[in-house]
């Protein structure tokens, strides 16, 4: 895996805030944000203005590869994939196909939590909390490290996992 990715895609950038800080930590990556949000997107255009000639943004849903000249070597979730319901199985589909070989997927999100109350407020808000987006990531990516960790005493868990594209 690449440790000092020059093409890196954000699934669900949103805002541009996760955009913004690998633009920093990699200064000479170029980097794409897809989101199904216009307003998202607008917020990130005003917040990546200094990045403006290195940011390419795509108003678009993440359920195909996005077909550009060259792959990424870095494709990043953020919280972004656990509201993909249904089409998470889709985007981790696009995202191998976008990953060049041996690039690295990192995704961090929700996992679930024991209390079917606060899955089903969740669900209200878009995310599906059934602890199943990890053994999908540890099937689709090889080298895979998942690691579940509690949040707020429990309430909920969320993952955190790095894996390359298999052959």
């Amino acid at each position: 895996m690449r440790v000092n990715p020059e093409r890196i895609l954000e699934v669900g950038c949103g805002t541009g805030r996760n955009l913004l800080d690998l633009g920093r930590f990699f200064p000479g990556a170029r980097l794409w944000g897809v989101d199904l949000s216009p307003a998202m997107l607008s917020q990130a255009k005003r917040k990546l203005a200094g990045l403006a000639e290195r940011v390419t943004l795509v108003p678009a849903a993440y359920d195909q590869p996005l077909g550009l000249e060259a792959p990424f070597d870095l494709v990043v979730f953020s919280y972004a994939l656990s509201m993909f319901n249904p089409g998470w199985e889709e985007a981790l589909a696009a995202a191998r196909g976008d990953l060049s070989p041996g690039g690295a997927m990192a995704v961090v999100d929700f996992h679930d939590s024991p209390f079917p109350t606060f899955k089903r407020w969740m669900g209200l808000n878009h995310v599906h909390l059934e602890g199943h987006l990890l053994p999908g990531l540890e099937q689709w990516f090889s080298g895979g490290r998942g690691t579940v960790r509690q949040a707020y005493g429990g309430l909920w868990s969320y993952f955190l996992f790095f894996g390359a594209k298999w052959p």
